[in-house]
């Protein structure tokens, strides 16, 4: 779908929910409330050695929230379709094109809360983080689809004193189960929204080759050709110290095949932003990724630096994105970019993800 349609649907969207809105909901006690849940716009310009430009505003997305009670309720929201991140292990590329993203009920009780659907499934703090609480471009980890941001299946989560545990039971492949396995995915950890997080994230699942064969899947060093086995695990800590804000991530993961010794995978990232003034800020991030723990000459590495102007109430932000790709060997490759990119959010910017 060609950018300029994706932008009138958009329009046309926005407009025709807040007339639904304001004609027909706003009394219809016993129908609940409909009602703008997250509007992201993010428009990027990429700029890369090798006389390479484009255009794209793939992190972009609208969501509506309907409510019947302070209980039940439930969320819909659109997209480019790469945003469900299907994982490499069942699809070659994704898909841009305009479509649903999310679509779950939820309920929340006393005990916690439960969602059932299409839904996020909230891997470490980067696959918990939303689009309108992105600042970076998703880490190496996340577009090399080593995991997925959204899928069918069911989730359930409980907190207690800051202390929490989220568990998802999903079908792994970011669409329709294709092979009969489920995946769980799971986070344990302790927050305070205001200045600290620090936890676990675990994913473990098998494929089948009915699911996976015509993937062209290499990660670890796995035959798509074979049943397999996988689990990855992360560790993070997320912080907030004045001015300054940290997140530090480290994963690890494993395969195991038939006939086949399991290879390994190695992925870390470090963030750091500092804000000099209540409108501007600096940002710095170092990303890495060895897709084969076995092999040498395979590893990305990238090291990031960009300055950010912010609103008042940070959700209007425009940042100008520096990266240098270091090369695993001593030959360079014109592959360095800059990204000049505009984020637009309906609601104040979050720094430490809930």
């Amino acid at each position: 779908m060609r950018m300029g349609a994706v932008v009138r649907i958009l329009v046309r969207f926005i407009l025709g929910m807040i007339f639904f809105g304001f004609v027909s909901l706003a009394s219809a006690e016993n129908l609940g409330m409909l009602d703008l849940d997250e509007l992201t716009l993010r428009p990027e310009f990429l700029l890369k050695e090798g006389q390479f430009a484009q255009f794209s505003m793939e992190n972009s997305l609208v969501g509506l929230r309907w409510r019947l009670d302070s209980n039940i309720g439930a969320h819909i929201n659109f997209g480019s379709l790469s945003l469900l991140n299907i994982p490499a292990h069942f699809e070659t590329s994704q898909s841009e094109e305009f479509g649903l993203i999310e679509a779950y009920g939820e309920y929340s009780g006393v005990y916690g809360r439960i969602r059932a659907g299409l839904l996020p499934l909230g891997y470490g703090v980067e696959g918990s983080r939303r689009e309108g609480d992105l600042e970076w471009p998703r880490t190496l980890l996340f577009r090399n689809r080593v995991v997925g941001l959204r899928d069918y299946g069911f989730w359930y989560s409980t907190e207690n004193r800051g202390f929490y545990t989220r568990l998802a039971v999903h079908n792994g492949e970011g669409q329709v189960n294709r092979d009969a396995r489920v995946w769980v995915t799971a986070s344990w950890g302790w927050i305070d929204v205001k200045r600290f997080n620090l936890g676990v994230s675990g994913s473990t699942g098998t494929t089948k080759p009915e699911a996976t064969s015509a993937s062209g899947d290499s990660l670890a060093g796995v035959d798509p050709a074979l049943r397999a086995k996988w689990r990855m695990g992360t560790v993070y800590l997320q912080a907030l110290r004045g001015n300054w804000n940290y997140l530090i991530e480290g994963s690890w993961g494993s395969v195991e095949q038939e006939m086949k010794r399991g290879n390994g995978f190695v992925s870390a990232h470090v963030d750091v932003g500092y804000d000099f003034s209540s409108q501007g800020g600096l940002l710095f991030r170092g990303d890495y990724f060895d897709p084969n723990d076995r092999l040498a000459g395979q590893t990305q590495r990238e090291v990031s630096l960009a300055w950010v102007w912010k609103s008042s109430e940070r959700n209007s932000r425009f940042y100008i994105m520096g990266t240098k790709v270091v090369e695993d060997t001593h030959n360079q490759v014109n592959n360095d970019m800059v990204r000049l990119v505009w984020h637009l959010n309906a609601q104040s910017f979050s720094q430490i993800s809930p």
